[in-house]
This record gives C-alpha cells, structure tokens and sequence, in this order.
C-alpha cells in the first residue's frame, strides 16, 4: 500500500481529502463534520493510563479500552451511514471491502501496519499487525470498527508472533455496562477565525509536511522529533479523561494535567525552544499558541500577558480542558522560566479561560 503524496508539500493527498481544518482551530471528518481530529503523540494515551493507575495505585485499563471502543464504532458508523453503503453491507464481497478499508486506515493514521488472515462475516475475524500503537487500545479499534460493521458486540484476544501479532475478534451477545455508559458525546463548536497557510495544492497546513507517513510500516513519524504520532478521532481522549474524573475523583485531575505539562516541556526541549532571549518571550508564546490549531487542538482566541507573570488564554473548542491546561502550562513555564498554578473555568459554549501565574503565589 502506498499512499499517492501531494507534489508540493508531500503530504499523502487522501489526507486532506479525509480531513478539513476549520479556522474554529479544529480538524473535522469531511464525510461527517461532528468527528473531530486531532494529531498527538502516540505515547499519550498509553503514558497517561500508566501515569493515573501508578497515581492512584490500581489499573484503569478498562475505562481507556471502553471510551476508545465506542468512539471508533461511533466514527466509523458515520462512515458506513450513507443509505446506498448500508444496503450493500449485506453483499459479502461490499464487507469485504470494508475491512480492506480498515487497513488503509490503519495505516493512515499511523496506528499500524495491518492485513487480513481470516474473516467470517458475523462471527469473526483475524488480522496479522505490525507496529500497533498500543495492544490494548488497538484491540479496541478493531472491535469497534467491526462492531459499526456487523451490527453487534465483539471481543478481541491478541497472540504474539514473532515480531508481529495476531488479533482475533469474536461476536458475541452482550458488552460491559461500562461501553454503554461511555457513549460519545459531539458538543457544540464554535465559530473562528484563524486563518492556516495552505499548501496551494492540497489545501493541508504547511506544518503537516513535518509530519511523515510510513504507511508499510503503519505510523506516522515528527520528523523534527523522530517522535511517533497519530491522527486520530479526538472524542475518545475527552471521554477517557471526563470519565476517569467522574469514576475516581478530583484527584485525578492533577496528575493528567501535570503529565501533559511535563511531555509538552520534553517536545519543546526535544524541538530546541526552551532558550531564547527576553525580547523573544511574546513571539514564542504565539507561535505555540498558534500551532494549536493545526494539530486539532482549539483556538487561542484571546491572550493577556502582563507583569508579575499573569498569564490569561481562552481557548475556544479545547479536545480536552485537562490536556489544555497542561499544555498551556508548558508553555507558561517555558516563557516564564518558573512551574505556574493552572486555574480554568467554563467562558461559554465550547470555551474555557485559563489563568497561569507563578506558583510560588500560592496562598
């Protein structure tokens, strides 16, 4: 499989026809603008899941698979919607397509090298894959692509093999109550006006070209960073983390913000931004502002910097109020040369402040 590039920026051509980066500072599913897209790194979820469960001293591995599962069914149903595509899933060779499909996106999303070994439409299916971006959670992708395609639940089980995997999902009768009570839910976004610099052919950001697809291998490179990415559907990470709040408390707040805080300081470091003179503290706290929105992130819409190291940001469509503060805490740190204390609250529809001062200022 290789995907055809733009001749301009080299960013594989499907990938804008796939996506549209709106100037609200989201990334939305062209067939459906309610799905959200978001790139990061592949470490997130995985690292966060480690983060929370070493924190609060049991596994929160379910709440992860579950939220991830059900946003995936949730995506790819609004894929198969169109009336003339759900008639001919009844056609054998049409699934079969289907989950041809499902490989390419594998690949396009730099979640894994993938390809079909067996599959009984209905009952259940085996896929050989190379690099999976997490076992746990790729077991859920494939269960929930397959769950929008046949109609019913399905469970995954994974056999090593050699360097590769197996992974075989199987029908069966009932989900966990958990996967209903982890329905995805599409809030309300609002308007922007940022404005990308487009490349003149394919209409992706610029910025995108530091991105590198390896689709024979199944990910997606930073070539800044030699960091793996993917892009991937945001409302399964605004779900995971609304949900392990609302299961085990407060307490888990904190650490998701300051695991973000402190992978954000490693890409800045990593990116060689973390020294630069007095006179260039505005103009770096812009341009990270104003990467947000290419990766799917939210729109800055408004920025107060003032002395004593105050720092005031309404984001506009945040993927996830948590995740933002510790990424604009980053930032803060990175200008301010100093940790801030992170306060938010609700500004509006789809919009949150955020205060950042020094954090020695604690009462």
């Amino acid at each position: 499989m290789r995907f055809r590039r733009c001749p301009i920026c080299g960013v594989p051509k499907i990938v804008g026809r796939l996506n549209r980066w709106k100037p609200n500072g989201t990334v939305v599913n062209l067939g459906n603008p309610r799905y959200r897209q978001i790139f990061f790194e592949a470490e997130l979820l995985p690292e966060l899941r480690k983060r929370i469960s070493e924190g609060l001293g049991f596994p929160v591995n379910r709440i992860f698979y579950e939220a991830e599962r059900n946003a995936v069914r949730e995506v790819v149903q609004g894929l198969l919607q169109n009336p003339a595509r759900r008639a001919f899933l009844h056609i054998l060779p049409f699934k079969r397509g289907v989950v041809r499909f499902f490989h390419q996106l594998s690949a396009l999303t730099g979640t894994a090298h993938s390809r079909t070994v067996e599959y009984r439409p209905g009952k259940y299916g085996v896929a050989r894959l190379r690099n999976p971006w997490d076992l746990d959670l790729m077991a859920a992708v494939v269960v929930g692509a397959f769950e929008a395609l046949e109609g019913c639940p399905y469970r995954a089980f994974w056999k090593k093999d050699g360097e590769e995997y197996l992974l075989r999902v199987e029908a069966v009768e009932h989900k966990p109550e958990i996967s209903e009570r982890l329905e995805v839910e599409y809030p309300p976004l609002r308007e922007g006006n940022f404005r990308h610099h487009v490349c003149p052919r394919c209409g992706v950001p610029l910025q995108i070209r530091n991105l590198e697809w390896r689709e024979e291998e199944g990910i997606i490179m930073d070539r800044r960073r030699g960091t793996r990415m993917i892009n991937w559907e945001a409302h399964s990470v605004s779900k995971v983390i609304s949900e392990l709040v609302r299961e085990l408390g407060e307490e888990v707040a904190p650490i998701i913000v300051e695991a973000e805080r402190h992978r954000t300081l490693r890409m800045l470091e990593e990116l060689g931004l973390l020294s630069y003179s007095e006179m260039e503290r505005v103009q770096f706290l812009q341009e990270m502002l104003a990467q947000l929105p290419v990766y799917g992130y939210g729109l800055a819409s408004e920025v107060e910097h003032t002395s004593g190291g105050i720092l005031r940001v309404w984001v506009d469509n945040p993927y996830d109020e948590l995740l933002m503060a510790g990424r604009l805490g980053a930032f803060y740190q990175a200008v301010e040369g100093k940790k801030a204390r992170i306060e938010w609250s609700e500004a509006g529809a789809s919009r949150v402040s955020y205060l950042l001062s020094p954090e020695e200022n604690r009462e």
